[in-house]
């Protein structure tokens, strides 16, 4: 199971656009970063500056990111503030994209202490990370050597690829680089992959029809395992009639946790959770390398869950967006509808889904004006535009936007 806490690697940019687009935005907002705390300053929102860690790492930047956007998600903003803020946070986004991740971090530290009118509250210590008294790395290897003697070919074969890669977080020294490594509690899930293993020793798949959150793996296009995060509420799980799927595309830079704990303080999960939706949230650049990842992907989901075929959506951000459009085009029999928020590329071919576009007013990024013009040039496209925000923050908005909308198309 996933905890809802900090995941590192969060922001988002245009890794997927020409390398020359950070230089220009450079030039544009290069003193964006240290003018952030000025743009905030006005009466209402007086912003101290917040000290960041000596050595910044993903997941510092994760903390920071997800505490100011469970500040964000909990209030109403007027127009001037919510436009103060997107553009603060914007500059945060290139520092870290220009490498100045303390800068990154003190901008963001000091919104959350400014909007919320409160310090910072302190990080919780670590705990234990031993397993049954030993090394997690010990239960590790006694779980793989198990996996080993398990037919690998045969119809468990992606199960067995899902317990592998679970066992495979199993570590004494989690990476700070890795969201599902210092994410995940080494106790529960050794004993979840405990129950796992000896389901697989059985002949059972444990991942079919199972309610919950769970990290997983499959095996892709050339033969690549590429990390998914998927949640599958009781009634999604259980469900006699079949169930949409919406397959979401984070941006560059963060990671398959944030759809799920981010973006909106999670608001993707629970709107997934209210309308029964299963929810897939894979590695963007990975899974983006074939449209055959989808296809290898959707018939496993198959195999486990009762998944509507009429009904599967892809909804990406920024990089994710682009991949949202790409898929829409590559796959337009399979897919009833896209979303791309902040991103996405013209989807021009026989039988195209319906594409919704949405735009950001305020974002230096990917500005609004380029996700219309992919828009006007889908036949099957249409246009939003989000007021007073930015590249990042809109995203919350953008999926209470982009949900309904969803799940209204059939294909």
């Amino acid at each position: 199971m996933c905890r809802d806490v900090a995941l590192g690697g969060i922001f988002s940019g245009e890794q997927d656009h020409p390398t020359n687009t950070f230089m220009q935005m450079s030039t544009r907002y290069r003193a964006g970063c240290a003018g952030a705390l000025m743009l905030l300053a006005s009466p209402g929102l007086a912003l101290s500056q917040a000290a960041a860690p000596a050595q910044v790492t993903r997941a510092d930047l994760g903390k920071a990111y997800l505490r100011l956007d469970r500040v964000v998600a909990g209030l109403t903003l007027d127009d001037t503030t919510r436009a103060r803020v997107n553009r603060a946070f914007d500059g945060s986004t290139l520092s870290f994209f220009g490498g100045r991740f303390a800068a990154a971090v003190g901008t963001i530290d000091s919104l959350t202490v400014a909007l919320s009118g409160a310090p910072l509250a302190p990080t919780p210590t670590a705990g234990s990370r031993l397993v049954n008294g030993r090394a997690p790395s010990v239960a590790r290897e006694a779980l793989l050597s198990r996996l080993a003697r398990l037919d690998a070919t045969g119809p468990l074969a992606q199960a067995i690829v899902s317990a592998q890669a679970r066992a495979g977080l199993l570590v004494d020294v989690p990476s700070l680089e890795r969201g599902a490594e210092f994410l995940s509690d080494p106790v529960r899930l050794a004993a979840e992959l405990r129950r796992e293993v000896t389901a697989l020793e059985r002949g059972k798949n444990p991942y079919a029809f199972h309610a919950g959150d769970l990290w997983r793996s499959f095996r892709g296009a050339s033969d690549a395992v590429i990390p998914y995060r998927i949640m599958a509420d009781a009634a999604v799980a259980k469900s006699k009639t079949p169930v949409p799927v919406l397959f979401v595309f984070h941006g560059a830079g963060a990671d398959e946790n944030i759809f799920l704990d981010a973006y909106g303080a999670g608001i993707t999960a629970t709107m997934a959770r209210s309308e029964r939706v299963l929810l897939v949230s894979p590695a963007t650049t990975a899974f983006g390398a074939s449209p055959v990842n989808l296809d290898v992907l959707l018939a496993q989901l198959r195999t486990e869950y009762n998944v509507d075929t009429t009904r599967v959506y892809v909804l990406g951000h920024s990089m994710g967006a682009g991949l949202s459009a790409r898929l829409a085009a590559q796959r337009p029999t399979v897919i009833a509808a896209a979303v791309c928020l902040a991103g996405g590329s013209v989807v021009k071919v026989d039988g195209a889904p319906p594409v919704l576009f949405v735009g950001a007013e305020l974002d230096p990024i990917i500005p609004a004006s380029r996700v219309k013009l992919a828009a006007g040039g889908t036949p099957t496209g249409s246009y939003q535009e989000l007021p007073n925000e930015g590249h990042t923050l809109m995203v919350g908005n953008g999926i209470r936007m982009a949900m309904p909308w969803l799940l209204q198309r059939h294909r």
